[in-house]
């Protein structure tokens, strides 16, 4: 007679093994937020962080009128894309900013946020993760930029046209990061 214990964790098709699974990405998370908080981000350094993506998206949406449809679209897909970046940062805001997108609200929607607490982010994640994490962080944030204004224009910003009220405001971002742009 055979009486082997299963463990619940060894059983892949076990119904327990979807809480198992959620268990450890909550464990996962929990981990990762551990580590940020020991290089010395603050509370109001998270908030800034998880909210930057969606700072550049309203600031690039917002500059010719309400938001529309694809450029919300165009967010949705960088950050879903970025979740899965090998920077953790860079997975962890965008997931975050996925969530907050979701919920925003028709009054935010309509409004340009302001750029300032934007410029010494990037300095703070360099100094406290490196040169390479404050680059990836940086080319999340001007990728949005650049999405949303190329869905903006349509079939033309397919082939990478950019209305001029577009590109000002990717250009003001961009100096705000302090970095050059990838989109052209």
């Amino acid at each position: 007679m055979d009486h082997g214990v299963w463990p619940v964790r060894s059983r892949p098709g076990d119904a327990l093994s979807f809480l198992v699974q959620q268990e450890a990405a909550s464990e996962e998370a929990q981990a990762v937020v551990h580590a940020f908080h020991r290089c010395g981000f603050t509370q109001e350094e998270w908030r800034l962080l998880e909210d930057a993506p969606l700072r550049a998206f309203l600031w690039v949406a917002t500059v010719d009128g309400p938001v529309r449809e694809r450029e919300r679209e165009a967010c949705r897909a960088v950050l879903g894309a970025g979740r899965f970046s090998r920077s953790p940062l860079v997975g962890r805001i965008c997931g975050e900013s996925l969530r907050q997108l979701d919920a925003l609200g028709l009054e935010r929607l309509s409004e340009a946020p302001d750029l300032e607490p934007l410029r010494p982010l990037g300095s703070r994640v360099a100094e406290r993760l490196g040169l390479g994490e404050a680059a990836r962080f940086h080319g999340c944030l001007l990728e949005v930029g650049w999405r949303v204004a190329r869905a903006s224009n349509g079939w033309l910003g397919r082939v990478g046209r950019v209305r001029a009220e577009k590109r000002l405001a990717l250009e003001t971002l961009t100096e705000t990061l302090g970095h050059s742009s990838p989109g052209g």
